[in-house]
């Protein structure tokens, strides 16, 4: 009776200690597998790595996933916090992205895609990267990391500012600024060619409120032409060279260049400038003259590489 008595309490204990095993395995298990047992779970550790998307224009992740980065390995995502299982104890450098349409990444490299006429992409998606963390996992044990997004793609507008009644004489201005880089290392932030590209100024007639220099003109509503592109660097060893192409009425064209180096030169993926606007004034009177009244910062954001 003893021994049946004996028999029966081993029996237990050995349910009740499995019963704990299998409770705090599956606290490590894949969410998308409940029925997975690895043998070697104490072995292996746990990442969780938080990305702060403040810095973004967005401020939150983008609608659709976001790639994690962990040395060579490449995990598809879409939450702030996101929890990978199952590391074997090294350091790893950790790193995140995003590519958006009209920009594409191979092996580091982000490439803004081309318009039909073979000129850059003139509204390509926000790109967003974060910074390089290294981070030790530890075997049975969790490691927190923090990533900080910023966006890489910055804002150019121009404005093109008219005389009222000027724009009568007018029948269209087309422009384009060359000196634009089409692909850059996300992970250096250099340009990777010093091959100049071209990217065209899809400028519309409006109107809007004048906020140059000229006192007479101040708080009304003006002729301008104006568009917003988006890039991702300049050729820094070269120059920006904007051209401006007016068509009047009468048939006769003129031709403006208007050098934008030392305008352009402040945006980087290194810098913090995320916005410019350009604006112009140009008058009909004697042919056509040109001026730059005003360029300034609209927003700055935090792209410090490391």
């Amino acid at each position: 009776m003893k021994k049946h008595i004996f028999t029966i309490f081993i029996s237990l204990t050995a349910v009740l200690l499995l019963t704990s095993c299998v409770k705090d395995r599956l606290h490590f298990l894949p969410d998308d597998d409940p029925e997975y047992f690895n043998p070697d779970e104490w072995k292996l550790g746990t990442m969780i790595v938080n990305t702060d998307w403040s810095r973004t224009d967005q401020g939150v992740p983008p609608a659709d996933d976001y790639y994690l980065t962990l040395n060579d390995n490449t995990y598809i995502v879409g939450d702030v916090t996101n929890i990978i299982r199952h590391l074997h104890p090294e350091t790893y450098r950790v790193f995140a992205f995003y590519d958006p349409q009209g920009i594409h990444i191979e092996d580091n490299v982000a490439t803004v895609d081309s318009e039909s006429d073979g000129t850059l992409l003139r509204n390509p998606g926000t790109l967003m990267v974060s910074n390089f963390e290294e981070a030790k996992v530890m075997r049975s044990d969790t490691t927190y990391v923090n990533l900080i997004m910023r966006q890489l793609v910055h804002e150019v507008t121009v404005n093109i500012y008219m005389w009222p009644g000027d724009e009568q004489f007018i029948s269209n201005i087309t422009g384009s600024i060359d000196g634009i880089a089409q692909a850059v290392d996300i992970t250096t932030g250099e340009v990777v060619s010093d091959y100049n590209s071209v990217i065209t100024l899809p400028l519309t007639l409006t109107y809007t409120p004048y906020n140059g220099k000229d006192e007479e003109l101040k708080g009304q509503s003006v002729p301008t032409y104006t568009c917003t592109i988006r890039i991702i660097d300049i050729v820094h060893s070269s120059t920006q060279p904007m051209e401006l192409h007016v068509t009047y009425n009468n048939g006769t064209e003129a031709t403006m260049t208007i050098d934008l180096e030392n305008i352009l030169d402040n945006i980087s993926m290194k810098e913090d400038v995320t916005k410019v606007e350009l604006d112009y004034f140009i008058k009909t009177e004697s042919g056509i003259t040109t001026s730059i009244i005003d360029w300034h910062v609209i927003d700055e954001g935090h792209h410090d590489i490391k």
